[in-house]
């Protein structure tokens, strides 16, 4: 007789005398549902429960496959990440995440482009991420299937509910591709590729009922491309090939290779959080500002948990950085305190600044990357904002520099131009914008000059 019950594997189960006098299962395949029983005898009831049992022990198993979203390690905390290959950057970007790579060259992450993360390369850091890269790759390739007959082309307007989507060959996506997780904020997506992987311009993946970036997996063995106004969920990973992003794409995840170049042009990527580990310093705010000739770095946390110390960092090219002091934190604390670290003005340039905390155990992590636009040294090239902070209505003084304005515009801690006047102006309201940290930059006729200013409540 054939049966066929609702499930995400077909079995094939055999008569045997051996087993119950009636059962053995013999293998279960990644294709659609479908039972298949064997038998010239009608079975008994006895026999018929002990058939059940098995039935539920079998898709027990099966499910507990792909229950659990698979583990990245270290290569969690990477935005952007190859093992040995170059890591580029074309345009202005802005980047919420670690980059880095384990060998090769950085380059194109300079000022306006924004990384919110730590930028690695050749380090232990990147020893450690190359290695669980590795592993999450052999992990995720591997888990089995569920769905073996999808075409290699995806989206057009389809809907998909979790499972293993297994392509053997090069597969593809178009249009746009909506993952329905069904009301269960637990269900995983993975889709699994034989050969490259290419998305074309202007796809689009939505996530539906409860899907989260967290659980979608893309696992390519060969390049993956995204073309140019994108928007992309999930972590996609490369094995022996490049990523890339074209121009104004945007991606919800993360882009990984083993072995190949990653490139992203005007790219935005919004770095999703996936654990549910406490985190043992909550962060209500981390800015920087000028007094005088010196850079003021000021971070402020509303609670702390077994917290040790900040060590503050300082680079000049976001690549290379020292150690330029030690805060000591407040153990463990359920109140707000405020930290603060003056550093005077070495040489003119832009300044990058990150932010360690270490527990009591030896362990750590980085907040964002700050960039501080060096303090002026002379009186009459400095600009002049009072009071700073503010609840969003101030002055800017040009210190007898009015008459060479040519523009202003005032951008937001992630880069966005939020106004711009042309000619000069003196007196600003901002009071309807968030709190936050703001850039103003002046463009005079021969040069330009920022300076920031909080905006708070």
């Amino acid at each position: 007789m054939m049966t066929n019950i609702s499930s995400k594997k077909k079995i094939h189960i055999l008569s045997n005398p051996k087993l119950f006098g009636l059962f053995e299962v013999v293998k279960l395949e990644s294709v659609n549902t479908t039972l298949k029983i064997e038998n010239n005898r009608k079975p008994n009831i006895e026999r018929l429960f002990c058939f059940l049992i098995i039935i539920v022990a079998l898709f027990t198993s099966v499910n507990s496959s792909f229950s659990q979203s698979p583990n990245l390690g270290s290569a969690e905390d990477f935005a952007i990440f190859t093992t040995v290959g170059a890591l580029g950057n074309t345009g202005t970007s802005n980047i919420s995440g670690n980059i880095g790579t384990g060998g090769g060259a950085i380059s194109g992450f300079d000022s306006p482009t924004i990384v919110n993360g730590t930028i690695e390369s050749n380090n232990p850091i990147t020893t450690r991420c190359t290695n669980d890269l590795r592993a999450a790759y052999d992990e995720i390739s591997t888990i089995p299937a569920t769905v073996v007959d999808h075409a290699p082309v995806f989206g057009n307007g389809e809907v998909l509910f979790a499972g293993v989507y297994y392509i053997g060959s090069a597969g593809s996506l178009e249009g746009n591709l909506t993952l329905d997780a069904q009301n269960n904020t637990d269900e995983i997506f993975i889709f699994q590729f034989g050969g490259a992987f290419s998305a074309g311009a202007t796809t689009s993946i939505s996530l539906i009922n409860g899907a989260s970036p967290c659980n979608v997996f893309w696992v390519v063995e060969g390049a993956i491309s995204m073309g140019a106004q994108s928007s992309m969920k999930g972590t996609f990973i490369s094995n022996n090939g490049a990523v890339s992003m074209g121009d104004g794409g945007i991606l919800e995840g993360r882009l990984l290779s083993t072995t190949g170049a990653a490139n992203v042009y005007n790219t935005w990527i919004s770095f999703p959080v996936c654990t549910n580990m406490p985190l043992s310093v909550s962060l209500m705010s981390y800015n920087s500002f000028c007094d005088e000739q010196t850079t003021v770095v000021q971070w402020r946390t509303s609670s702390e948990t077994n917290n040790s110390h900040f060590t503050l960092e300082r680079s000049l090219n976001g690549e290379r950085w020292d150690n330029i002091g030690v805060v000591k934190g407040s153990g463990n604390s359920m109140s707000p305190h405020s930290y603060s670290f003056n550093d005077p003005v070495i040489n003119s340039g832009t300044y990058y600044y990150r932010l360690k905390q270490t527990d009591f155990n030896g362990s750590y992590r980085y907040e964002g990357i700050i960039t501080s636009i060096p303090c002026e040294n002379s009186d009459s090239d400095r600009l002049t904002i009072y009071p700073n902070p503010n609840s969003g209505k101030f002055k800017l003084d040009f210190n007898d520099n009015a008459d060479e304005v040519n523009t202003i515009d005032i951008f937001n801690s992630e880069g966005r131009k939020v106004l711009h006047t042309s000619g000069v102006q003196s007196i600003f309201d901002l009071s309807g914008f968030l709190p936050g940290v703001y850039i103003v930059q002046v463009e005079f006729f021969s040069k330009v000059k920022r300076m920031k200013f909080v905006l708070s409540n």
